[in-house]
């Protein structure tokens, strides 16, 4: 130890443990950009981010809500017209643990991915893809916008024509 302090001896309790202390958020932040950029450097042209279903959220409390979810099922790949060992190399995030129950969202699933390999140029190598041009991507690939609910009003005329 250098210097003439007195030696440590804190008995804390085991809450302190539970505190978390951020010191330099800023440098942080400094950092992760850095390394997302380094990220998106080594996987080029691949994006960083893999393109992800649209899901719904479990339990009858959240099931209204839409979200990205973790990957498509090799059922959404093989209707797409893939091979899902294929669509990884892709950049389309697999979930093989994943079930479709739903039809409809199956079918938005699908969409998805030929939307997606509509939007995409395949390189046959990285030189190709740098004299194209083409940059990082470092983005969401497809976001999922939510939808904006319509609200419809009725007429007193129709209202009273009802009846």
């Amino acid at each position: 130890m250098k210097g003439n302090h007195a030696l440590p001896n804190n008995h804390f309790r085991k809450t302190s443990l539970k505190i978390r202390i951020h010191h330099d958020p800023e440098t942080k932040a400094r950092v992760m950009a850095e390394k997302k950029l380094r990220k998106a450097k080594a996987l080029f042209p691949m994006p960083l981010k893999k393109l992800r279903p649209i899901v719904r959220c479990p339990t009858i409390k959240y099931n209204r809500n839409e979200r990205l979810g973790r990957g498509f099922t090799a059922a959404e790949c093989e209707k797409a017209g893939l091979d899902y060992r294929h669509a990884r190399r892709l950049g389309i995030a697999v979930d093989l643990r994943r079930r479709d129950t739903n039809q409809e969202a199956f079918d938005k699933n699908v969409e998805r991915i030929k939307t997606y390999l509509g939007k995409i140029t395949i390189y046959e190598s990285v030189k190709e893809a740098r004299e194209s041009g083409a940059k990082p991507y470092t983005k969401e690939i497809m976001p999922f916008v939510k939808p904006k609910p319509v609200v419809g009003s009725i007429s007193r005329e129709e209202v009273a024509s009802y009846e």
